[in-house]
């Protein structure tokens, strides 16, 4: 994986995460994921991931790729403060490798400042959008998160994804 695919997806990861548990509303997971990235809980952030938006990440990261080559994956990912050994990374899951990037030091330090602001709402079902502007690294980005209800819960879907791309 190199170096413009892990800011890619470091880059996506901080703007998907929030959570809150039960069928709340879709505004609270969203901002409870985005504060669980922020403070560096990897796997709290992952739970509010639909499994739709974890086979997309898992696609846009090359998570194959980057467990058919264990050593220079691992070199790799150690630049991003990330230590996994060859034998980590070659047996690695999506939810693994999307904890270890938010709890990793590099990307706790380019959350300090990291903001979220979330506006309209909008629930159709088990299907809900939220607006929401997030501010990372200086740059502010806004757009639409698309969640879905899943396991009694809202959980940002792949489609949702498209908003951190």
């Amino acid at each position: 994986m190199g170096g413009d695919s892990l800011k890619t997806a470091f880059t996506a990861v901080l703007l998907l995460l929030a959570g809150c548990s039960g069928t709340g509303d879709p505004a609270s997971s969203l901002v409870s994921f985005f504060d669980a990235v922020k403070t560096g809980k990897g796997s709290q952030a992952v739970e509010y991931l639909s499994q739709d938006a974890l086979d997309s990440l898992e696609a846009g990261m090359s998570l194959a790729e980057l467990k058919h080559n264990p050593d220079s994956s691992s070199a790799a990912l150690a630049a991003y403060g990330m230590t996994l050994t060859p034998e980590e990374v070659s047996t690695i899951t999506i939810e693994t490798l999307l904890q270890r990037m938010i709890e990793s030091p590099l990307f706790k330090g380019m959350m300090e400042d990291a903001s979220l602001e979330v506006g309209e709402v909008s629930v159709a079902g088990s299907r809900a959008t939220v607006n929401a502007t997030v501010v990372f690294l200086d740059d502010t980005t806004s757009g639409t998160v698309e969640m879905v209800l899943e396991e009694d819960q809202w959980k940002i879907t792949g489609e949702g994804l498209r908003f951190a791309l």
